[in-house]
């Protein structure tokens, strides 16, 4: 072989070995790039598997927290009913007491008012018998003041009567009186127009 073939030999051996490395390498970053892909879906599944446990085991411990938290919560509710019971009966046994001292004293004030019904109406009939008695009283003072006032009246106008009569007669007289007097001056007048 001629150092002219032998060259190319070597050249086309050289780009053959290229091409087969870079053939190796092309294959090497498919299979590695498929290899990455095939790891990155089962990352994505593994990280979703996790995720599904993780959001399982949260649920099932805030299932428990909730649970002891519902325990404590209904033994407080059940604390608080007992002591809202016992209050309630308390209460009741308070209110039954205060019914039998209501009773008693309604029964105590009915008593009083009855007493003091019966106090009234006797005052009353005292007093209404008082007032018959000043009422009878009075009417017949009444009666006598005007009988007397009658009598006292009679007698009065009789007096006016012949005051006025006495009083008309002297008007008639000082009428006549006047009348004449006038008459008089009149015919003076007259006459002593007529001299001059």
């Amino acid at each position: 072989m001629s150092e002219e073939e032998r060259l190319r030999y070597l050249q086309h051996r050289a780009e053959l070995e290229e091409e087969a490395k870079r053939r190796k390498q092309q294959l090497i970053s498919t299979f590695m790039k498929n290899k990455l892909k095939k790891e990155d879906a089962f990352t994505r599944l593994n990280v979703a598997k996790i995720k599904s446990e993780w959001r399982d085991i949260l649920r099932k411990i805030k299932c428990r927290e909730l649970h002891e938290d519902l325990k404590a919560i209904k033994q407080e509710c059940d604390e608080l009913i007992q002591r809202k019971n016992a209050v309630i009966r308390r209460l009741l046994s308070d209110l039954d007491e205060s019914e039998e001292i209501y009773s008693a004293m309604l029964h105590s004030h009915m008593n009083i008012i009855e007493k003091l019904i019966a106090i009234s109406d006797e005052r009353l009939d005292f007093l209404r018998k008082n007032y018959e008695s000043e009422k009878s009283k009075i009417l017949q003072e009444y009666e006598h003041e005007m009988s007397d006032y009658k009598s006292k009246k009679f007698q009065l106008q009789k007096e006016l009567e012949s005051v006025y009569y006495g009083l008309a007669e002297r008007t008639l007289k000082t009428t006549k009186t006047a009348e004449e007097e006038f008459l008089q001056r009149q015919d003076e007048l007259k006459n002593s127009v007529s001299r001059a």
